[in-house]
């Protein structure tokens, strides 16, 4: 067991249930390029491979570097995705909420990221009722870099230190998602556990390929490896 002072978790796929949602905001931002059933099929793998990363390079890509057409596109995504979190059809996963409730407990600090911009995360935060159960929040629209890149990991840790008065390092974090990407990361900013989840976007195989030293079907589980 290692000796954590602060969680870095992910959203979507990891302490929130997606079902799904990121894909069909996705797929409603992309309507007004009018692209052909097999264009469609080929741009939603590659946002099902690329889950975790951050919204606008995803858009990027798939337009080609256009950057005004990814930029419309992703804010069509935003308003989408919005949409939906404010119809209630984001929930968090089972016992989550209460998980939080534990690592304080315990004293160790929470921090989220996301590859969603700031405009998602505060109402996903708040629909959701965790804006006294968490101690930062990082945004992929606040970094210099995006997942698989560790940019979103040194934030919280820099915000938490900054913030408590603390002086914790990379070897004090536990990383924790459901992604290819968020393993890179947590391995790329050089966290005691990386912990792989497969209750999201990316497999076993391919989340312990990633770098997780873990991989559990829960979140949760994360509380059996700390100390």
């Amino acid at each position: 067991m290692a000796t954590i002072k602060l969680a870095v978790l992910d959203v979507a796929g990891t302490t929130a249930q997606d079902d799904g949602l990121v894909v069909k905001a996705f797929q409603i931002a992309m309507e007004p390029t009018n692209p052909t059933a097999e264009e469609l099929d080929e741009m939603t793998a590659y946002v099902e491979a690329t889950m975790g990363q951050r919204k606008i390079d995803v858009f990027t890509h798939l337009c080609k570097g256009d950057v005004d057409e990814a930029f419309a596109a992703h804010e069509r995504f935003v308003t989408s995705y919005t949409d939906l979190v404010a119809e209630g059809e984001l929930k968090e996963f089972d016992g989550v909420s209460e998980f939080f409730s534990e690592l304080r407990k315990r004293g160790i600090g929470i921090g989220i990221t996301t590859g969603f911009p700031r405009e998602i995360l505060d109402p996903i935060i708040y629909s959701l009722g965790w804006e006294n159960l968490i101690d930062v929040s990082v945004a992929a629209s606040e970094v210099a870099e995006g997942r698989p890149a560790p940019d979103m990991i040194f934030k919280t840790l820099e915000i938490y230190n900054r913030e408590h008065g603390v002086d914790l390092h990379p070897e004090d974090i536990a990383v924790a998602g459901d992604t290819e990407s968020d393993m890179k990361a947590g391995v790329s900013a050089g966290a005691s556990i990386v912990l792989g989840v497969t209750s999201g976007a990316h497999s076993e195989a391919e989340l312990r390929a990633s770098g997780a030293t873990e991989v559990s079907a829960t979140v949760l589980t994360l509380l059996n490896l700390l100390n």
